[in-house]
């Protein structure tokens, strides 16, 4: 408790630093607003999704029509619980809806006595409840793979002795692999309970995401997996104790595609003090385990690299080696404009060429600027350099074609799409992109852009009811974001052509951009093609630029645009059903991850 006060005390001592006293008092006044806020939506969402007994009996109608009726192995290591926590969890599993499942139970040598009762009696009381009881006492890892040795189901779902599942959270899960039988790996959304019962804190997923995976074991809670990967692997490795689901599940995805994720709350986190869900302080070995998991994964990666520690524990950013020192082509369509500025006027090409050549680490790139004959022949000779080449396009301003046209004048095996409206800050953002670049999986990866008061401009577009919106627009550039997502590397279904990596291979394949956008949404169109070809888009919140937004080429949309977009991607955005980077509880009015 000490370290965790100790921490809000550093928190607000950094916010008071950066933003001074009345900052300060406007980031406390919109944290409480904002909690109590979520804290009363969350309670009216929870009312509106309640089920009533008439809904419980139609689920129990529909498990009789099934074809498959799957068996669930829950497993739940038990040490030392208090009694009222481990029969509340017991109880949610004997009041599922769906009753083809197992309690597979086993208590590490657990000193209190009150232990052997409670489970000897529920045992006998039903006969899917098993129970082995250890003789020796060691770790959270044995005491599962203790409970795994007893288990026949097809699927085995890991349950914590304080917490509770839903009552819906096998019914929901056989039903999914009813329509998907081929699933091995299925997560649910999660939330926190309290020791009165109330229920807060929910946590609305994405789809699966590998990115933010290796950034966070953002899968968590409900996770259910088919039972002979687990055995396959070898379960639980003791030497990853605290963050033994993480490593497990890291293994689980090497093996298999097949990962399916239920957007609904199945499974209540208790917040008690032994419990990582109080805080930060709870379990600090947890953290340390989970690096030694991600550095494993590495060690085991076609992409090996190293962990570092983001500002906020338990989250990571994974950096990847690169491979060899390939060409990098920046290309940057301009007509050179000039700004006013506070410290006078400013040539957005100039200085978006200087911040490249000044700040950038990564010294293997060419910039290929695409001008319509309209660059200042004073400029030319400013910017003159022998890795710049300058391509012309006598046509009336269109940014797709003079991204495609650079691009047939490009020598790099990877493409950077940038705007002239950009200022590099971040030294490594070529490295950082490059990294993720790199992999086959991976098509664009985009960065943080922040306006020049230091609000963030982009960190990601979500696609809400046909409309592309950027995340977290207009907030302060250190807003940690939904469950960190502006602090660590996460998937989106698209990223700003303002900047933007992609391996020349890969944007030759999706055709290039489409120029029949001629100014907005051709990125986002270049994005969903990569998305439907089967590759992840990326965003890095680490790398960071300033982008004069719009200020090259004019504001707003043009008639018809939005309608275009639609119209071409009407079908694929409606057999998506929704973005599966977002989540389907949370609103479709705005992109920043809040409650309907």
């Amino acid at each position: 408790m000490i370290l965790f006060f100790k921490q809000k005390i550093e928190k607000v001592k950094q916010i008071n630093s950066e933003r001074g006293t009345k900052g300060l008092i406007d980031f406390i006044k919109n944290s409480i607003k904002s909690k109590f806020k979520n804290e009363v939506s969350y309670q009216e969402w929870i009312a509106d999704k309640h089920l009533r007994k008439i809904d419980i009996a139609y689920h129990k109608q529909e498990i009789s029509k099934w074809k498959l009726k799957p068996r669930f192995s829950i497993i739940m290591p038990v040490y030392n619980v208090e009694a009222q926590w481990l029969e509340k969890a017991i109880k949610s599993v004997i009041n599922q809806i769906y009753p083809y499942w197992e309690l597979c139970i086993a208590d590490d040598a657990s000193p209190s006595p009150h232990i052997r009762e409670i489970l000897t009696r529920y045992s006998q009381l039903d006969e899917r409840i098993k129970v082995v009881f250890r003789t020796e006492n060691a770790n959270i890892s044995a005491a599962s793979n203790s409970a795994l040795e007893i288990a026949t189901g097809d699927y085995i779902a890991l349950l914590d002795n304080d917490d509770e599942l839903a009552i819906n959270a096998l019914f929901e899960n056989a039903k999914l692999i009813n329509q998907h039988p081929e699933a091995d790996f299925i997560y649910s959304d999660e939330d926190k309970i309290d020791i009165k019962g109330k229920r807060s804190d929910p946590f609305f997923k994405p789809d699966w995401s590998p990115e933010y995976f290796h950034s966070c074991m953002y899968t968590c809670h409900l996770g259910v997996y088919r039972t002979n990967i687990i055995k396959e692997i070898g379960g639980f490795r003791s030497e990853y104790d605290g963050s033994q689901d993480y490593d497990l599940v890291l293994r689980v995805v090497e093996k298999t595609q097949n990962i399916h994720h239920i957007p609904k709350i199945l499974y209540h986190w208790r917040i008690i003090p032994s419990s990582v869900t109080s805080g930060e302080e709870a379990k600090p070995w947890a953290y340390i385990a989970a690096q030694r998991a991600l550095e494993d994964m590495l060690s085991r990666s076609s992409y090996p690299g190293y962990v570092e520690k983001t500002e906020r524990a338990g989250f990571w950013q994974v950096r990847r080696n690169i491979q060899g020192q390939p060409l990098i082509s920046i290309i940057i369509p301009s007509a050179a404009k000039t700004i006013d500025t506070p410290d006078g006027d400013l040539c957005l090409l100039e200085n978006c060429i200087h911040s490249i050549e000044t700040i950038s680490n990564y010294r293997n790139f060419e910039i290929i600027v695409v001008d319509g004959y309209d660059i200042p022949e004073n400029i030319l000779k400013n910017i003159a350099a022998e890795n710049i080449n300058l391509v012309r396009c006598g046509n009336q301003f269109n940014f797709s074609e003079r991204i495609n046209l650079g691009v047939t004048q490009a020598k790099g095996e990877y493409l950077v799409l940038l705007n002239d409206d950009t200022e590099v800050i971040t030294p490594n953002w070529l490295e950082q992109m490059l990294e993720l670049s790199q992999q086959k999986e991976i098509a664009a990866v985009g960065a943080k852009l922040l306006f020049p008061n230091g609000k963030i401009q982009h960190a990601g577009v979500t696609i809400l009811n046909g409309n592309p919106g950027h995340v977290f627009y207009g907030c302060e550039k250190d807003h940690p974001g939904y469950f960190c997502s502006n602090i660590v590397t996460r998937n989106y279904l698209g990223v700003t052509g303002a900047c933007l990596m992609m391996r020349k291979q890969v944007f030759e394949e999706l055709g290039g951009m489409d120029e029949d956008f001629p100014l907005n949404y051709n990125d986002v169109d270049l994005c969903l093609k990569a998305h439907q070809a089967g590759y992840r888009n990326v965003v890095i919140p680490s790398v960071e630029l300033i982008h004069y937004e719009s200020v090259s080429r004019g504001e707003g949309l043009k008639p018809g645009e939005w309608e275009k977009l639609n119209n071409k991607w009407k079908n694929y955005l409606q057999g998506l059903n929704y973005d599966p980077y977002y989540n389907p509880n949370l609103s479709k009015e705005n992109s920043n991850f809040e409650l309907k």
